[in-house]
C-alpha cells in the first residue's frame, strides 16, 4: 500500500462523531504506533421521531419528557439532557446513566415528587428503542429501571475530506496486533464516498459494505473503491450493542497501492514467528514469564522488475525507510491464504531493500519487513 490519503500531511479535514478524550481519532491516523486506538464515546442522533418518553409521577397522570433535538458526542451529553427533559416536566429528581456491570442504559427517580411513584409508558415513548427499553411493556413498581437491551449510540462515524475529488484504490482497518478488533461480528461497517458532506439517505454518491473480520477488515480493488474519484469519504460504524461500550479502531489506510505487472515476489516466502516475551529460570528450575506481545517477520525476494517497478519500490523506501510503517497484502489472489485479509500486514523495513541489476532492465530485489505491535 504505497499512498495513504489518510496521513495528517496529506488530508484537508477530518471529523469525527465521538472520541474518548484518552483515545481521540487521530490516534488512528498515526500510524507509527497501532496500539494507539480511536475509541467511541457515543454518538446519539436524536430527532423528532425518537425524543418522547411518556412517565408517571402520579397514578393515572401522564407527563411528557422532550428531549432536545439534535447530535450529541457523549452518552453522558445525552443522558443529562434526559435527565433535564424529565426534571422539567416532573417533580422528582432524576439520575440518567450506564449500568456499571451491564453498560445499559439506567433511569432513577427518587420519587420526591407527585405521588411517589416511578412509571414510564414505553409502548407510547418514541426513544425506548434507542435506549435499548422493550416496548411490549410499561415500566412499573419501582423506582429504578435499566434497559432491556445494550445500546451505545445510534452509530459512529470518521469523516474524510480529501480537499479534492480522489479516488483510492484500497482500505484497510486494524487494532492492535494480538486481540481481536473491538467492532462486534454483527456491526454494520460501510465505507462510503460522497462529493459532499451531506450524508442524509439518498444524498451519498456510492457506499460498500465491508465484510466483517477480527484481525483485518479490507476493501481492495485495482478500478478503485467507488466509480468515480469523490471528495468526501467517511468510515460508518453501526455497533449498536458492543459490550465493550465503544467501537476501536487501531490503524487506517485509505489510499492506493502498488502492485507490479511483470515482476513477480518469488517463493519461497520465509517467515519467522517472534514472541518478545521473557522467561527466566530460578535455582528451583522453575520458570517466570514475562509475557510480552507476539510479532512475525517476511523475508521476500522479487524478480524480473521492470525500471518503472525497481523506481516504485524506490519511492516508497525513500518516503518510509526503517521508521514508518505500511500495509502490505503478501497473497490477493488467495494462493496460499484461506482469506485476503489472513496475508494484510502492518509492517516496517528491517533494512533497506537490496536490489540486483540481472541484465538491461531487468531487476531482482530482497526485502526483510518486521510487523508491527
Amino acid at each position: 500500500m504505497s499512498t495513504n490519503y489518510l496521513d495528517l500531511d496529506l488530508i484537508s479535514n477530518l471529523s469525527v462523531s465521538s472520541e474518548q478524550a484518552a483515545f481521540p481519532v487521530v490516534n488512528a491516523l498515526n500510524l507509527n504506533r497501532r496500539s494507539k486506538v480511536w475509541r467511541s464515546n457515543g454518538f446519539w442522533n436524536i430527532t423528532s421521531s425518537n425524543n418522547i418518553i411518556i412517565f408517571r409521577e402520579t397514578v393515572a397522570v401522564d407527563k411528557t419528557a422532550t428531549i432536545t433535538v439534535g447530535t450529541y458526542a457523549s452518552s453522558t451529553a445525552l443522558y443529562t439532557a434526559i435527565k433535564a427533559a424529565l426534571e422539567v416536566n416532573g417533580d422528582s429528581t432524576y439520575t440518567v446513566t450506564s449500568d456499571t456491570t451491564t453498560l445499559k442504559v439506567k433511569i432513577v427517580s427518587n420519587g420526591a415528587g407527585g405521588g411517589g411513584i416511578f412509571q414510564i409508558a414505553w409502548p407510547t415513548s418514541s426513544m425506548a428503542e434507542i435506549l435499548g427499553f422493550s416496548t411490549t411493556e410499561e415500566d412499573t413498581g419501582a423506582l429504578t429501571y435499566v434497559a432491556d437491551e445494550l445500546r451505545i449510540s445510534t452509530g459512529e462515524f470518521i469523516q474524510f475530506d480529501f480537499g479534492i475529488s480522489t479516488l483510492p484504490t484500497a482500505f484497510i482497518l486494524i487494532g492492535p496486533r494480538n486481540r481481536p478488533i473491538r467492532i462486534t461480528p454483527s456491526a454494520t461497517i460501510k465505507l462510503q464516498g460522497n462529493e459532499t458532506s451531506v450524508w442524509t439517505p439518498g444524498s451519498v454518491n456510492t457506499e460498500i459494505t465491508l465484510d466483517y473480520d477480527s484481525s483485518v477488515i479490507a476493501s481492495i480493488s485495482s478500478t478503485g473503491l467507488w466509480p468515480e474519484a469523490l471528495r468526501y469519504a467517511r468510515l460508518s460504524i453501526e455497533d449498536l450493542s458492543n459490550p465493550e461500550g465503544y467501537v476501536e479502531v487501531g490503524a487506517l489506510f485509505l489510499g492506493i497501492f502498488f502492485e507490479s505487472t511483470r515482476g513477480q515476489v518469488q517463493y519461497p516466502l520465509q517467515s519467522q514467528y517472534e514472541d518478545n516475551s521473557r522467561v527466566s529460570f530460578s535455582e528451583g528450575g522453575q520458570t517466570f514469564s514475562d509475557i510480552r506481545e507476539k510479532s512475525e517477520t517476511f523475508s521476500i525476494g522479487w524478480s524480473g522488475l521492470t525500471v518503472a517497478e525497481k523506481e516504485e519500490i524506490d519511492d516508497v523506501w525513500d518516503t518510509l525507510g526503517i521508521a514508518n510503517p505500511f500495509f502490505v497484502q503478501f497473497d490477493p489472489s488467495l494462493v496460499f491464504s484461506s482469506a485476503a485479509s489472513k496475508m494484510i500486514r502492518y509492517v516496517k523495513f528491517v533494512r533497506p531493500p537490496a536490489y540486483r541489476l540481472i541484465s538491461p532492465g531487468n531487476y531482482e530485489a530482497t526485502m526483510e519487513l518486521r510487523e508491527e505491535l
